[in-house]
């Protein structure tokens, strides 16, 4: 009996592994529709500026991995008679690794800001961002364009072919000193691509030095799709900025713009001295940006009646920046309970401020002489025993030698 079971239990995990090898991973086609801007460069009234007008944009053929669900929606026509421009651009490309959040994104509350904008030669450059997710697409006019800045009054049907689409995920990071932190740029298109990285702070921009051993940059190419890494190790905080991903195809030149915001908390201590006053100091260190804010409590309360002095950041050697407040204290009454000082720390690197306690305690002034006095007593009465003792001693001596 049991070497039947076994054999069936045997039988049933095959056909399971047999089950699971069949369905292998299979492409579907999905269209994505989304509401968008029409953006044009307005040089009116004395500055430039952009004006802008609701479209819409269609992705057809979007290529998504796995099945295809059987509550799949139909492939999208526009109207015959559109109420708004709607510019319908066929992706023929490999899967797009964001494609089914792309097209979730309404259902799943997540905020989409789309942008649609005419480049040169019948061009278009549509701009897509998520959260945590940022897509550039260049496409182009299958049927001739004439006036591109009235494109969006004329209410019409506009076909294109995407030629290039760029994504970054996510396109902001923030990380700590000494940590390390990727930035990825992945591309999809026909022709071959060119990617290169640039980082541009305080007005200044240059191209990465990647021959420095922190930096290393890994490129992986397909027949569609190309990908961009660049790691950087041991992080300080020069390697703040934003990083630009410069994607060059033919004609065609993509950027793809990554932010990273160096955040390291502050290192709080508190520390009591009493020469020559009782002084409660608070010292942060280390802690980057310069943004700081240093409040006290006093028993659980914010402190009113007393000011702190404040000392000047001072940068430290690897950029980050210390700061230290003071409070100048009295001590409580004899007998009283021990007054506890907070110092309460707020930096962008913290959800919370960093709180810190010290303790001051009453004063020991009176008990100390008390005791100092009594010591003393004790000790004169000592030494005049003692010298008592042996005078009479030295007396009984002498008496006894005249006897």
């Amino acid at each position: 009996m049991e070497g039947h079971l076994y054999l069936e239990l045997i039988l049933t995990l095959h056909g399971i592994m047999v089950w699971g090898a069949a369905v292998p991973q299979t492409h579907h086609t999905v269209d994505i529709v989304l509401p968008c801007d029409y953006a044009l460069l307005d040089s009116g009234m004395g500055g430039l500026g952009f004006t802008r007008q609701k479209v819409t944009l269609a992705l057809k053929n979007v290529t998504v991995m796995g099945e295809e669900p059987t509550d799949a929606p139909p492939d999208y026509q526009p109207p015959e008679t559109p109420e708004m421009t709607i510019f319908v651009a066929t992706v023929d490309l490999d899967p797009l690794s964001f494609a089914e959040r792309l097209l979730h994104a309404e259902c799943d509350g997540e905020e989409v800001e789309c942008e649609i904008s005419p480049l040169y030669s019948q061009s278009f450059a549509a701009h897509i961002r998520l959260p945590e997710l940022s897509i550039a697409i260049m496409a182009k006019a299958t049927l001739p364009i004439e006036n591109p800045e009235e494109l969006a009054n004329d209410l019409i049907v506009v076909p294109m072919t995407v030629d290039l689409l760029v994504s970054s995920s996510p396109p902001s990071q923030k990380a700590s000193l000494s940590e390390e932190v990727t930035l990825n740029c992945e591309v999809w298109g026909d022709k071959d691509v060119n990617v290169d990285w640039h980082l541009q702070k305080d007005g200044t921009g240059h191209r990465l030095n990647l021959e420095e051993s922190r930096i290393t940059l890994q490129q992986e190419t397909q027949e569609k799709k190309a990908t961009s890494s660049l790691s950087i190790q041991q992080l300080n905080v020069h390697d703040e900025g934003t990083y630009i991903c410069v994607v060059l195809s033919g004609k065609h030149r993509v950027q793809q713009i990554l932010q990273l915001q160096i955040r390291e908390p502050p290192q709080v201590t508190v520390s009591v001295s009493a020469n020559p006053k009782t002084t409660v100091t608070c010292r942060t260190d280390h802690y980057y940006p310069l943004d700081v804010e240093v409040t006290w409590l006093l028993n659980g309360s914010p402190l009113t009646h007393i000011s702190s002095i404040t000392s000047s950041h001072r940068k430290n050697h690897d950029g980050t920046y210390s700061v230290s407040s003071f409070l100048e204290v009295s001590e409580p009454q004899p007998g009283a309970l021990p007054d506890t000082y907070t110092c309460a720390v707020s930096h962008v690197s913290v959800a919370d401020p960093i709180m810190i306690e010290a303790k001051v305690l009453p004063e020991q002034t009176d008990q100390t002489q008390t005791g100092l006095s009594i010591a003393v007593l004790t000790i004169i009465i000592i030494i005049i025993t003692l010298v008592i003792v042996v005078h009479i001693r030295r007396q009984w001596r002498e008496k006894k030698k005249t006897m």
